[in-house]
């Protein structure tokens, strides 16, 4: 039955960034698939980009400054200590002014724009930006002038950008690689030729990488990967202070001795739909789903709907927690035959 849902999830995404296909397929499909979450961008009417000032309570639209049509890819929300970025398909990258209340445009190499940019991170004061085409791109100087730091990947379709510690890694579609910045190139971590890694996570002094082969760990200053979770498609994977949150394609599931045994938590999420990200703001953890945010307190064990002020057609995609703001983004809801809400 397993593989039966996660088959009819695959062909219904067939457009979607964190979109993981079967270790046997055709490596030569690899470059088809888009990184967004919907065919067509959402027109922002009700808003595209809400925050939340009172750990989810409630929540408000704060889109002014983008574009009235939006496609945002996962991982299209990057924070820093002092910024707030989005990166949309049409006109690359905004940075949020706080003082104005609205997302202000930098520039954006066209070249970029057209190789379909997807995920997004800052990193040592430096802006960069994953695309499916042509690999990574960077900014020093806030979108004035970019570089492309291809040097050293094997692929060029990046699904996730994340800095652990002082070191970016990439998540592609051939392995895990690790930027060094002394060479300026791309160094591989682990992986093959068909791995697609899509999330990355730090957790207890180990980095955790959730793959289309399932979920690998290794201590950070070592190469000693192990395969942690087995027969399950993950298309994300994070971590809180306490555990670890494996998202595959028809359930959720966590962690709480680093990967040596998980649990599904599920309940009280839509129905073997998956969840697109899990982050912890205070003492609540957060959930974005198909039909909006779920919250799961530390004395429940039952996920409940949080989505005050939300529009209802919105499936929640992005999620990060940025100074006590949590900061979500989505993508039209867009379920296809077969999918439902229903818990």
């Amino acid at each position: 039955m397993r593989n039966l849902t996660l088959i009819i999830f695959l062909a219904a995404l067939c457009s979607c960034n964190g979109q993981t296909k079967s270790t046997n397929e055709r490596e030569s499909k690899r470059d088809s698939i888009p990184l967004t979450v919907v065919n067509n961008p959402i027109e922002v009417t009700d808003g595209i980009v809400y925050f939340s000032s009172d750990n989810g309570l409630t929540w408000e639209n704060r889109s002014e400054g983008l574009p009235m049509k939006i496609g945002l890819g996962l991982g299209a929300i990057a924070i820093s200590d002092n910024s707030l970025g989005i990166a949309t398909k049409e006109n690359g990258v905004y940075l949020f002014d706080f003082q104005r209340d609205l997302w202000v445009n930098i520039p954006t190499d066209k070249q970029i724009i057209e190789s379909n940019l997807g995920t997004f991170t800052f990193f040592k004061d430096q802006i960069y930006i994953g695309t499916q085409f042509g690999g990574v791109f960077s900014s020093a100087n806030h979108g004035r002038n970019w570089a492309n730091l291809n040097t050293g990947l094997s692929n060029l379709t990046i699904r996730k950008l994340v800095q652990v510690d002082n070191k970016l890694y990439a998540g592609t579609d051939a392995g895990l690689y690790s930027y060094n910045e002394l060479l300026k190139n791309w160094e591989l971590e682990y992986g093959n030729s068909t791995m697609q890694v899509n999330g990355i996570t730090e957790f207890d002094g180990s980095i955790y990488i959730g793959t289309n082969q399932g979920a690998f760990a290794t201590p950070k200053d070592r190469k000693e990967w192990k395969l942690i979770l087995a027969n399950y498609t993950l298309h994300n994977i994070s971590s809180d202070d306490k555990t670890i949150y494996a998202m595959a394609y028809n359930e959720l599931l966590s962690s709480a001795d680093k990967g040596n045994s998980w649990q599904n938590i599920q309940k009280g999420l839509p129905k073997e739909l998956y969840t697109f990200n899990v982050i912890k703001n205070g003492n609540s953890v957060f959930a974005g789903q198909w039909d909006g945010v779920y919250i799961k307190n530390n004395e429940y064990e039952t996920w409940e709907s949080y989505s005050n002020g939300l529009p209802s057609n919105l499936a929640i995609t992005n999620m990060k927690s940025y100074n006590g703001i949590i900061v979500v983004s989505g993508n039209e809801r867009g379920l296809r035959k077969g999918m439902t809400t229903n818990k």
